[in-house]
């Protein structure tokens, strides 16, 4: 069992809730007075299946929530079959600077920042002999990335991604400085580069992703202003899809205006709690409340 499943089988054990895990542990089967429901990986039985696989395609999300006039990273779907023409065209207009991606990808994997036609021509090979379709997307000059975790229609979990840069301090490697930046991400990774010491304010760049999964860090905002504004954009795209349970990601421009980037119907929380004390009761109060909603129980 993973931690979210430990945690929902506490959950089952307190509600007096009948669990099993089936399915090489992919699944687990709750039984509460008659009523059956599913948890599917980190997907619960709330959304609708319409909506879960709106979420897990890039670009459908995208396409939907425009016709909402809704402030949304841009995407740009790409078949198998594909006129590069059209995708040189798209490319220039962003003078290259675009982000290549699996449609249908989670945890920053399979993205490429690419730079010149080059890169652009690699990536899109690529990440065609795995997938059915891919997205291209602007490259954005991004200040923060936030994550909203909603269940009907609340915020329950609201926080901001910092990611992998260091500074150097004229003193310290940059192993050292990546250390301190995140701990828990880079204790075991360990580059020969790395070695090197950074003269003073020397900007080293680990990763250009926000994802915890690559060495990003969670941290709790302070600034109200933008935490109502990015939790009323997060409940806005939630109530628009029916959305019941998920997660949101909202980025923050360096021109101050925000994005809505993607929603997640599988709802994991195993990065972020290791970054706080009180982060596993937090994600355990969290999944309560999900299986209390999919029981209407209290």
């Amino acid at each position: 069992m993973n931690q979210m499943q430990h945690m929902i089988k506490e959950v089952c054990e307190k509600k007096n809730i009948k669990y099993s895990i089936v399915s090489k542990d992919w699944i687990m089967i709750l039984e509460k007075q008659n009523q059956i429901r599913y948890i599917v990986g980190y997907k619960f039985d709330l959304n609708n299946h319409g909506v879960g696989l709106i979420c897990d395609d890039k670009y459908a999300f995208y396409d939907v929530l425009k016709q909402f006039e809704l402030p949304l990273v841009e995407h740009n779907i790409v078949f198998q079959k594909y006129n590069f023409d059209e995708i040189l065209n798209y490319a220039k207009k962003y003078h290259y600077h675009i982000v290549v991606k699996s449609n249908t990808g989670t945890c920053g994997n399979d993205m490429h920042y690419v730079k010149d036609i080059t890169t652009l021509k690699s990536a899109i090979k690529q990440l065609l002999q795995k997938h059915f379709s891919i997205s291209l997307s602007p490259y954005y000059e991004i200040k923060t990335e936030y994550r909203c975790i909603v269940l009907k229609d609340k915020v329950e979990l609201f926080y901001g991604k910092k990611r992998p840069i260091v500074y150097g301090d004229g003193i310290r490697s940059i192993y050292e400085l990546l250390y301190e930046f995140n701990s828990n991400y880079f204790e075991k990774k360990r580059e020969v580069e790395w070695n090197k010491v950074l003269n003073k304010n020397e900007l080293y760049e680990y990763n250009w992703q926000f994802n915890l999964s690559k060495g990003a860090v969670p941290y709790f905002v302070k600034d109200e202003v933008i935490r109502e504004h990015v939790e009323s954009l997060a409940l806005k795209a939630a109530k628009l899809l029916n959305l019941k349970f998920a997660s949101i990601d909202i980025i923050e421009l360096e021109t101050g205006e925000l994005l809505i980037l993607e929603a997640n119907s599988g709802v994991m929380m195993e990065n972020f709690i290791h970054y706080f004390e009180n982060g596993p009761k937090i994600a355990y109060s969290i999944y309560e409340k999900a299986v209390e909603a999919m029981f209407e129980c209290t």
